[in-house]
């Protein structure tokens, strides 16, 4: 009996060896490149669903009041980051909806005339204002910027930024 030759038994373990860490190695490069495209198209599909939602209520906020001239009928957020903040997309979204959503039940409808009258009011609600829970951190409205109306539409400008809430400790003696 003859023993089969080292020499070649060996060169095709190599070869196939290399194959296979060549076949994973591609396929990791693959799978990061997919994942980081499939995570830019969930943010800007998350973009786009609150834009469209934003333009939905928007329509229904005109179409309601399209005959009032003297009421305030639009509303629009804008959202600066504060110092040591930094702000995505998502969140920037997330946070213009519920600032919006606050304002949007003491605002829209409202008389131009009692508004002008007043404007320290609309600012007041606003500055301190903790929203907690927004993509698993809190953030708290540190300024409001500029409140401008023009004819029918109301422009807020705040500064938010990230708030860190002092946790509150549980003694049983207390309870």
């Amino acid at each position: 009996m003859k023993a089969p030759a080292s020499g070649s038994s060996g060169g095709f373990l190599r070869a196939a060896g290399l194959l296979m860490a060549g076949m994973v190695i591609g396929a990791a490069l693959f799978l990061s490149v997919y994942n980081q495209r499939l995570n830019m198209m969930i943010e800007q599909n998350r973009e786009l669903l609150a834009a469209k939602v934003d333009l939905e209520v928007k329509i229904a906020d005109l179409t309601k009041t399209k005959n009032q001239q003297t009421t305030i009928n639009l509303l629009n957020i804008y959202i600066e980051p504060g110092e040591h903040t930094t702000l995505d997309k998502v969140t920037e979204s997330e946070l213009k909806r519920r600032i919006h959503s606050d304002l949007k039940k003491i605002v829209v409808g409202r008389k131009i005339s009692d508004f002008a009258a007043m404007p320290d009011v609309y600012e007041q609600i606003l500055t301190e204002k903790p929203y907690v829970g927004v993509l698993d951190k809190d953030y708290i409205v540190q300024a409001v910027k500029w409140i401008v109306l023009t004819q029918t539409e109301l422009k807020v400008w705040v500064t938010v930024k990230e708030w860190k809430r002092i946790p509150l400790s549980y003694s049983p003696a207390a309870g």
